[in-house]
């Protein structure tokens, strides 16, 4: 859930981004509303919020004064403008304080659900840089440890992607950008490296040792084994016996 402040000297103006807000965008938590400049100001440092919705004339200060000393504690924050003017210099300005949206009134839903939307993709991104700098090391350690653990069971990208606390797509994307192949992939080669080990010390056959490396149909190892290694399972076994891998 992404936590929205709604700033707004209007009553009727606030009810009605409320009950679009509710009605159209699941993923949004209104945490909190405020009625001027001054109030939102204070709402923002007691709430935190991810995405703020501004209007501009308000008293006290306005959105643009309120928004200025808000970025200097909430300098990630997603601000979209609400405005009745249309005015270049006033669109600069808002701008240079990192306004991420400006929309005109009167707001139609379309375009509001739309900049909600933007925002949260937007701070989707920016949480990916976050855990790039700052976990970029650890996500990956974890998610080879949890293979190394899990090879021989049944594991999926959802399930990988849960252990790491991340979203499977970006999971994904994530791994591959780090190790150079994707995740399946990897994967794959592993249970292959670890079923050569057992093709050369054991005596197991082709069915135990696609279930001992987490394939319950030893057909399918076998085709995965043929792609990696250029020969069959089998075929692997007999030309390499006696040579440690």
């Amino acid at each position: 859930m992404y936590n929205l402040l709604i700033v707004e000297d209007e009553n009727i103006e606030r009810r009605a981004l409320r009950y679009i807000i509710e009605n159209k965008i699941n993923s949004i938590n209104i945490c909190d509303e405020a009625k001027s400049g001054l109030e939102a100001i204070k709402m923002a440092k007691k709430s935190a919020p991810d995405i703020i919705l501004m209007d501009v004339e308000m008293p006290e200060l306005n959105g643009l004064e309120a928004q200025k000393e808000i970025i200097e504690f909430l300098p990630n924050v997603h601000t979209i403008i609400l405005s009745a003017y249309d005015d270049f210099a006033f669109t600069q300005s808002a701008i240079r304080l990192k306004v991420t949206d400006y929309l005109l009134k009167p707001i139609r839903p379309k375009d509001l659900i739309e900049s909600i939307n933007r925002s949260i993709s937007l701070i989707n991104i920016q949480n990916v840089r976050v855990i790039s700098d700052k976990q970029d090391d650890t996500l990956i350690k974890e998610a080879m440890k949890y293979i190394d653990e899990n090879y021989n069971t049944y594991i999926s990208l959802q399930s990988i992607a849960a252990h790491v606390h991340l979203n499977p797509q970006y999971f994904s994307r994530y791994f591959k950008s780090k190790i150079g192949i994707n995740f399946i992939n990897y994967l794959s080669s592993f249970r292959v490296i670890k079923a050569k080990n057992l093709l050369l010390n054991t005596d197991k056959n082709i069915t135990e040792i696609s279930q001992n490396v987490g394939y319950v149909d030893s057909s399918y190892f076998s085709k995965v084994f043929l792609k990696s290694v250029g020969i069959a399972p089998n075929q692997f076994r007999c030309q390499n016996k006696k040579q440690s891998y």
